[in-house]
């Protein structure tokens, strides 16, 4: 997914942490920034790193990566649930998305 850098890389961790509350089974999420040249390119490390970042024993359930191109250009976003919770959170990502652009609509 692609989203412009200007909504802002601390509204988009707010938007996480109001969907851990929301649906608690997430328990904990993490996440990471990067500042990166081509978010295309960077798409698969920050995958694996979204991956190594689930830990079933601590609860961190959901993991993002924000790969942000800066204000000019579209960021990706790589989102990584594991797969207790993927099932029963089919709208998650629009959600998320929802969450970030307008955080008023789901406080």
């Amino acid at each position: 997914m692609q989203v412009r850098a200007g909504l802002g890389v601390g509204r988009l961790a707010a938007a996480m942490d109001s969907l851990v509350e929301l649906h608690p089974e997430l328990c904990r999420s993490g996440f990471a920034h990067h500042e990166v040249a081509d978010p295309v390119a960077a798409t698969p490390a920050a995958l694996v790193e979204a991956e190594a970042g689930l830990d079933l024993q601590t609860g961190v359930l959901m993991h993002v990566v924000w790969l942000d191109a800066g204000p000019a250009h579209s960021g990706r976003m790589v989102l990584v649930l594991h797969d207790i919770v993927a099932d029963r959170l089919p709208r998650v990502l629009p959600w998320l998305v929802r969450a970030w652009k307008q955080p008023a609509l789901v406080s």
